[in-house]
């Protein structure tokens, strides 16, 4: 039973995240880097997490939050530019 809750509570964050993210047409592009950053850094973290195993588990979980901090915070500095 832990492992569904597991699973389902990683289905809501992301789904929150993502509905979350709608709002980001509004925002600066400085603005936008900080939530993809935050973003990314939430779902890497979940992913390490849920990759890593027994004592790795820890250092797969801040190694995926920091590699999904810098991945989400570049996306978003790079998307929707309008000129």
């Amino acid at each position: 039973m832990g492992y569904n809750m597991k699973k389902f509570n990683s289905c809501v964050l992301i789904g929150v995240l993502l509905i979350g993210l709608t709002a980001c047409d509004t925002m600066s592009p400085d603005e936008r880097r900080v939530v993809g950053g935050l973003g990314g850094a939430a779902v890497g973290g979940l992913l390490g997490n849920t990759i890593g195993g027994g004592s790795g588990r820890t250092v797969a979980t801040i190694a995926g939050a920091g590699l999904g901090a810098v991945a989400g915070s570049s996306l978003a500095g790079s998307s929707g530019n309008r000129y």
